[in-house]
């Protein structure tokens, strides 16, 4: 029994010590090198910032200034800062070691949705670039249903005149149209494609088993807040959450973390590969 209680009393004191690690922010701008406490004379927004994540987490935040985006991905995958925004150019040569956890929706904007770009099964055309002056069929007129699309094709190099683009009420029609050879391809988002091909019973054929799906994708994200991979699911999960309350709880902090945005409405969690042009499986 004592060597039990000494095992769980020597695993509290670690979690305790693993608590007590101050959450390090990467913080591009001008400044003295080296990871500290926030200076008194910050702007409000960041002091309020800095206050909440620290209140909520239980632990010491420090500003960590950098001189470039670049470099604040380099010292985020060297372990010394914890946390970075980061663009994709930015990202890219960290993408091994570390993920995105979120993004900022502005108002008015669509939420980064996945779109599904699909064929028919029988169509020898499998990529992208097969499609050039090809028919496409969108669904709906929303932001959702056009825009959406738009931004994720445009990234992969299919922006505006690549497709002879049509517009059709719903996702059913499109793909009732694509079966009878009406269009090449449709572009549907998220829930117009599982509302045109519902999810089954495993064993039912799948309803959408005649086409073939060229890509699935979210749009690129500009900007993203980003973490190393190996940082605790719980540390994490709980900046997730934080974040994603922040414009209720703390809005002069959410409008200091979310200024890089135009017009930002919330904290979204994101993808790992949300700076990437990355395939969704």
């Amino acid at each position: 029994m004592r060597r039990l209680l000494a095992a769980v009393s020597a695993l509290l004191l670690s979690a305790g010590a693993a608590q007590a690690a101050p959450l390090r922010i990467a913080a591009v701008g001008p400044g003295v090198a080296g990871c500290k406490a926030l200076d008194a004379a910050a702007p409000a927004g960041e002091r309020a910032y800095y206050a909440h994540l620290a209140k909520r987490l239980g632990v010491d935040v420090l500003n960590c200034p950098m001189a470039t985006p670049a470099a604040a991905a380099a010292a985020l995958a060297a372990g010394q800062v914890d946390i970075a925004l980061l663009d994709p150019t930015a990202f890219a040569p960290i993408q091994k070691t570390a993920r995105a956890i979120l993004t900022v929706r502005s108002e008015g904007s669509p939420n980064r949705i996945p779109v599904i770009l699909a064929v028919r099964g029988s169509d020898a055309r499998h990529t992208l670039d097969g499609f050039k002056g090809a028919h496409l069929a969108l669904a709906g007129r929303s932001a959702a249903s056009i825009d959406t699309p738009h931004a994720m094709l445009a990234e992969r190099g299919a922006g505006a005149g690549y497709f002879q683009e049509e517009v059709d009420a719903d996702g059913e029609t499109a793909v009732e149209r694509l079966r009878a050879g009406k269009v090449d391809a449709v572009a549907l988002h998220a829930a117009a494609w599982q509302r045109a091909c519902p999810p089954v019973a495993p064993k039912t054929p799948l309803p959408c088993r005649d086409l073939f799906v060229v890509i699935k994708a979210r749009p690129r994200a500009e900007q993203a807040l980003v973490v190393r991979q190996d940082m605790p699911l719980d540390l994490r999960y709980r900046l997730i959450g934080i974040h994603m309350a922040l414009h209720l709880e703390a809005p002069a902090a959410f409008a200091y973390a979310a200024g890089f945005a135009k017009s930002p409405a919330e904290f979204q969690p994101a993808e790992a590969d949300a700076l990437t042009l990355a395939n969704l499986k």
